[in-house]
């Protein structure tokens, strides 16, 4: 329905926002963080998620679109509702939460009240593969990789990412290539080079 709203903070509780957007109060449901940086009689804009809870519409709020995504994607893992997800946004740094979950640290996840053992792992197996995959994308789409040169070196990096490589792996096999072959190598040679003995 709605992608974002933008309009004056009239109403800041624990529990919600209410933003006035063209004469509309719209009551949102937002993480923590984002209610405590909201100030009343302030602008903003909210990305919105929708949600059914027991017959009513629910709407959250959220300060970028990565994070409601993110929130969205939780909500899908089997047993998780809107306000478990709300929860780990609340309680965990959206980039320590997706580290944990990268990493299979489920005891992080269990900090947040009414996350359990299973809930945890779930939300681990579930999302694990598609934020290596969002990981992927954004760093094989990156204008530098760190400690390698730029061009065909770096080049190299990611097309070993793509191969299925980790980042620090990638980096210093094509270190090892660039200080035993002359200047002048194309990515495709120090790829060939750099796979070897996988």
């Amino acid at each position: 329905m709605y992608e974002y709203l933008s309009g004056e903070i009239v109403r800041i509780t624990a529990q919600y926002a209410v933003l006035e957007v063209a004469g509309v109060g719209y009551r949102l449901r937002v993480p923590t963080g984002i209610g405590d940086k909201l100030r009343e009689g302030a602008q903003a804009r909210l990305f919105i998620s929708h949600r059914i809870r027991d017959e009513q519409m629910v709407m959250f709020g959220f300060s970028h679109p990565e994070e409601r995504d993110f929130f969205e994607q939780i909500c899908q893992v089997s047993g998780v509702g809107p306000a478990s997800a709300l929860a780990l946004l609340s309680q965990i740094d959206q980039d320590v939460l997706r580290s944990a979950v990268l990493d299979g640290r489920t005891e992080e996840l269990e900090k947040v009240k009414g996350i359990g053992r299973k809930t945890a792992q779930r939300i681990v197996l579930d999302l694990r593969g598609a934020l290596e995959k969002e990981d992927l994308a954004s760093r094989v789409g990156s204008p530098a990789t760190v400690g390698v040169p730029e061009g065909p070196p770096a080049d190299a990096v990611r097309a070993l990412q793509v191969l299925g490589f980790h980042l620090s792996d990638a980096q210093e096999r094509v270190r090892k290539v660039l200080a035993q072959q002359p200047q002048g190598s194309s990515a495709e040679d120090l790829v060939r080079l750099a796979s070897r003995g996988r």
